[in-house]
């Protein structure tokens, strides 16, 4: 099946931190919390830290394979390959709605005249042809442009506050209303996007140099990104209001619209687009390569030749998942956390992490008796 990739943890560190930035910081995440918004993504964050650990030790025990080795490892050949299916179903689907997020952002703000089925087709080519050349080149890609997102995430802020559009009083009162609205906004919403994404990881992990460094990195990672996702948070709600998610379907850019400074840096809103763009290139093709890894895994066949197929049904899928952007986000926040993202975020890796464990002790345990009997 080729050469082995690989990704460095470095590389590594800067795609999970992309991957988890994604498109979260423009659409906005954590809304029904309002001004405590910032306090539900830090609980979602500490969640997310646990969620990779979980992921990262059931990972470790079963160390070089991905995600669909495991399944098939914990299920047996038949019923692993069934399982493996769904997932790659899911996969499939996640890219399509990242991809429609994206179009809808770019048809919506810059080409307003241009198809969004010539947006969708522009990016799939292009993240077809960077999985082609292989992850390890997406990995290489994020770390050459990861200082221009990160630095631009910050600028967007800092003009936004010079310009005078910052109102600290609409972070003000905190928990007004206790902790439920908190607790409604990280479970099932946040949990599951952006850190329940994460599971899409676990066939990423394989490749990462020195597997058993990769958790720090990881952790370091995700508490990055939940620091960068609180701060975007934070402006926009300072920005546009407690109630920003009725306002504008992308927060971030209308509150990016709001800059103007010396009559000179107006509409920046190009610096957002590009931060969003870049996110949703590793996002998919984070999602992407997960699904042609469970096909490699099935058919024994090098992932490689299921690229444009797939991309072409991604592509597709993006059009017709939805007929507008108001059932897409409908979608998005009434169905798809609880019957699509909780079974495979979460019921199906702790069933796997339950199997993995008796499995593994059984086996261990076998081990020691032999050895006793030897003895």
């Amino acid at each position: 099946m080729g050469n082995k990739e690989t990704i460095s943890l470095w590389q590594f560190f800067i795609l999970l931190l992309i991957f988890e930035m994604g498109s979260a910081t423009v659409v906005g995440i954590g809304g029904e919390a309002k001004q405590n918004v910032w306090l539900a993504i830090m609980i979602a964050g500490l969640i997310g830290v646990g969620y990779f650990l979980l992921l990262h030790f059931m990972m470790g025990r079963k160390e070089g394979s991905n995600l669909f080795g495991l399944i098939e490892f914990c299920l047996g050949k038949w019923l692993g390959v069934a399982v493996s299916l769904l997932y790659i179903l899911y996969f499939i689907y996640l890219s399509s709605r990242v991809l429609r997020d994206f179009g809808e952002l770019i048809v919506s703000t810059i080409f307003i005249y241009t198809p969004i089925e010539i947006i969708s087709i522009s990016i799939m080519l292009t993240i077809v042809y960077m999985l082609y050349k292989g992850v390890e080149v997406m990995a290489r890609t994020s770390e050459i442009f990861f200082p221009y997102v990160f630095s631009f995430t910050f600028l967007v802020g800092l003009f936004i506050l010079l310009s005078g559009e910052i109102h600290f009083e609409n972070l003000r009162p905190f928990l007004e209303d206790g902790f439920r609205p908190i607790l409604k906004a990280v479970f099932p919403s946040l949990l599951t996007f952006p850190f329940g994404e994460l599971i899409a990881f676990a066939t990423v992990l394989p490749l990462v140099t020195k597997y058993k460094k990769a958790k720090g990195f990881a952790v370091a990672s995700i508490v990055f990104s939940t620091l960068v996702l609180v701060y975007s948070a934070v402006i926009q709600v300072m920005t546009l209001g407690q109630e920003m998610k009725g306002r504008a379907n992308f927060p971030l850019l209308s509150a990016a619209r709001e800059i103007s400074l010396l009559d000179f840096i107006e509409r920046v809103d190009i610096v957002v687009v590009f931060v969003v763009m870049f996110g949703i290139i590793v996002k998919i093709g984070i999602f992407f390569f997960g699904a042609v890894k469970g096909l490699e895994h099935i058919s024994k066949r090098e992932y490689r030749s299921f690229l444009f197929p797939i991309g072409s049904i991604i592509c597709l899928s993006s059009i017709i998942i939805t007929d507008n952007f108001a059932e897409h986000i409908e979608e998005g926040l009434e169905i798809v956390p609880y019957f699509v993202h909780l079974p495979f975020q979460f019921a199906l890796p702790v069933l796997l992490f339950v199997i993995v464990l008796i499995r593994t002790r059984r086996k261990n345990g076998e081990k020691g008796r032999g050895v006793g009997w030897g003895g």
